[in-house]
């Protein structure tokens, strides 16, 4: 699509979709929901409920991933769920959504003016664009995102970009006649607003940033890569690695490196998962492959892991709709089968490109050196404990993340077997 330019397909109808046996979906669904129990922070707030709790356990990025939010921003109350919602018109969810997440926003009538309707941003964007850049002004961070979902940015990316553009900037790296006379300093919100419509527009410096901060490091030169926190090209989601072990694997060993939705901590469902530490790297291989099994199959169905993964659903209850509504008879073992297929897929795709696992991570998402202050302060991860387990229990090479021939005749996927290992 992307090659073609083409933004979008509108697909318009009436037909009801067929269901193998409407009565007992209809029952399964009133069960289910009944059953869920999802916290109160998420259905009064949505994921900004997540913001307090992430600056507190430093989860949150904070100064490019250089500080700790209870030290280093102790203003970070000022841009929580709380005043936010303050700022919140109504709330919206998806069609029929037992949780509603989503927020549309009063309109802008201070600095910063916005549509009444604008979407309420997220915890990751609120991270990314606020502690991430030492950035205290709620309204900004409510710009920002609208200046995002208007160009079709996506705001991981984008407050990414501006922290790292903040960074090199205070050290010296680039200055104001680069950056086309604005002052980018960490907290400086009129800066960041203005920043991010450059880099939306590709105008003067953000035409630098508007590839993602790996280029604009190539670009800039003079050693501004250690400031640049990707990996595999993709920067980092707003959970820190280096004190979320899930976190840590799934960024680094995963096919799409630095996705915090494809495993890691969030959607590892109730009554799927053998009893393991959630706070170490042992014994978590094969969990973390049994998550990701989930996750894969989640998405390939359409689910929202808001709803379905981070525990408020049972791994049966997906096995249990599938059945109903196409009438397969499936179970879950084949649930688990066919999202590990799926892994394997993603990965032989990445194998035959010549991408290697594990994805090299920045030396700070690694703790190298340790942080000095904050919860997190002398954490250092060692590569070999973070991925080894995971890739043996995948049957991926440990130095390549290559699927073995047996793993991949196992799953049925003879051609892909006979194209790696020919």
């Amino acid at each position: 699509m992307g090659s073609k330019k083409l933004k979008a397909i509108a697909i318009k109808g009436s037909l009801k979709i067929p269901v193998a046996d409407e009565k007992k979906s209809s029952e399964m669904r009133k069960r289910h929901l009944a059953g869920m129990d999802p916290p109160p922070f998420m259905k009064n707030f949505g994921t900004p409920g997540l913001f307090n709790m992430s600056c507190e356990s430093d989860d949150v990025p904070c100064q490019n991933w250089a500080g700790a939010a209870v030290v280093d921003f102790t203003d970070y109350k000022d841009i929580s769920a709380e005043p936010l919602i303050a700022k919140q018109e109504r709330k919206y969810g998806c069609w029929h959504c037992p949780i509603a997440c989503g927020g549309h926003m009063k309109a802008g009538t201070g600095e910063y003016q916005y549509e009444a309707g604008a979407h309420k941003p997220e915890y990751e964007t609120m991270a990314m664009f606020g502690s991430n850049c030492l950035n205290s002004n709620i309204e900004s961070i409510i710009k920002v995102n609208d200046i995002c979902n208007r160009y079709g940015l996506d705001t991981i990316s984008a407050g990414a970009c501006i922290a790292f553009t903040i960074e090199c900037y205070e050290n010296g790296l680039i200055t104001k006649k680069d950056t086309d006379g604005l002052e980018m300093t960490w907290g400086n919100h009129r800066s960041i607003v203005a920043m991010t419509e450059k880099l939306a527009k590709r105008e003067g410096f953000g035409n630098i940033l508007a590839d993602g901060v790996k280029i604009a490091a190539k670009k800039i030169g003079k050693g501004s890569e250690k400031y640049a926190m990707h990996i595999g090209g993709q920067e980092v989601p707003a959970h820190d690695s280096r004190g979320g072990p899930g976190f840590a694997i799934g960024y680094g060993a995963e096919p799409t490196p630095a996705r915090h939705t494809q495993s890691g901590e969030g959607p590892l469902p109730r009554g799927a998962m053998p009893d393991f530490d959630r706070s170490s790297f042992k014994g978590r291989g094969e969990p973390h492959k049994i998550g990701s099994s989930f996750n894969q199959v989640m998405n390939a169905c359409g689910l929202c892991m808001i709803v379905f993964g981070d525990g408020y659903g049972h791994a049966d209850w997906l096995v249990e709709a599938i059945g109903v509504i196409t009438g397969w008879d499936f179970t879950r073992e084949e649930l688990l089968k066919t999202g590990e297929r799926i892994d394997n897929m993603r990965q032989a795709f990445n194998v035959r490109e010549g991408l290697k696992l594990p994805f090299q991570f920045p030396d700070r998402m690694m703790g190298i050196p340790p942080k000095a202050v904050g919860p997190r302060a002398g954490i250092t991860l060692k590569k070999e404990e973070v991925f080894n387990e995971y890739l043996t229990a995948m049957d991926w090479d440990v130095k390549t993340g290559k699927p073995s021939k047996k793993k991949l005749l196992e799953l049925g996927l003879e051609d892909v077997a006979q194209e790696l290992w020919s």
